[in-house]
């Protein structure tokens, strides 16, 4: 008998509305599209170009690889949309003098109207989130997503490497990287 079968005989089964992955997936999809609505009615942006206004507002101009880690798209997408947001005026795109191959991509003034005209709704929504929750469970909140970031990206390099040991490449573009975790303390 192979492990797979042993191990699924042996294990008890894992209702999904107790998996990390699918009810962070479903709190994750649920605010995207609430975000998506709103952004959509009133600014006539969609999701990615909401994404994409918002990494650019948070600080130095990122590179492209920066944005897709951020908005969670594929370069090849981010290149798309940041094409569509330089041609609606919200963002400019100028080549890096040092290294032609590089762009440094800037919000415009109608991108920061844009993004600063966002911010309302997205202090709303993140008050009205916070505010089921106690102070402490906050706190813990913050800690454990902070713990649980930390070792979703270390299991996910533990998987890539798995596969690169095995010589296959399974579409990681990436290095494995989750913005905003805690740096390791072990």
């Amino acid at each position: 008998m192979s492990r797979k079968a042993h191990a699924s005989r042996t294990t008890p089964p894992l209702p999904l509305n107790r998996r990390f992955s699918y009810r962070l997936n479903m709190i994750g999809r649920a605010l995207g599209q609430e975000m998506l609505l709103h952004v959509g009615r009133e600014f006539g942006l969609n999701l990615a170009e909401y994404r994409i206004l918002s990494v650019l507002a948070d600080g130095k101009p990122p590179s492209i690889r920066d944005i897709a880690a951020h908005t969670q798209l594929d370069k090849a997408h981010v290149t798309r949309v940041l094409a569509d947001l330089i041609r609606r005026g919200f963002v400019t795109q100028i080549v890096d003098k040092r290294d032609r191959r590089l762009r440094v991509v800037e919000l415009t003034q109608a991108g920061r109207a844009t993004i600063a005209a966002t911010l309302p709704h997205s202090i709303e929504r993140q008050r009205r989130l916070e505010q089921r929750l106690t102070e402490s469970e906050l706190r813990i909140l913050w800690s454990a997503l902070s713990v649980l970031s930390e070792e979703a990206e270390q299991m996910l390099a533990e998987e890539a490497q798995k596969g690169a040991r095995r010589g296959r490449d399974v579409g990681l573009s990436e290095p494995a990287s989750i913005p905003g975790r805690r740096k390791s303390t072990r």
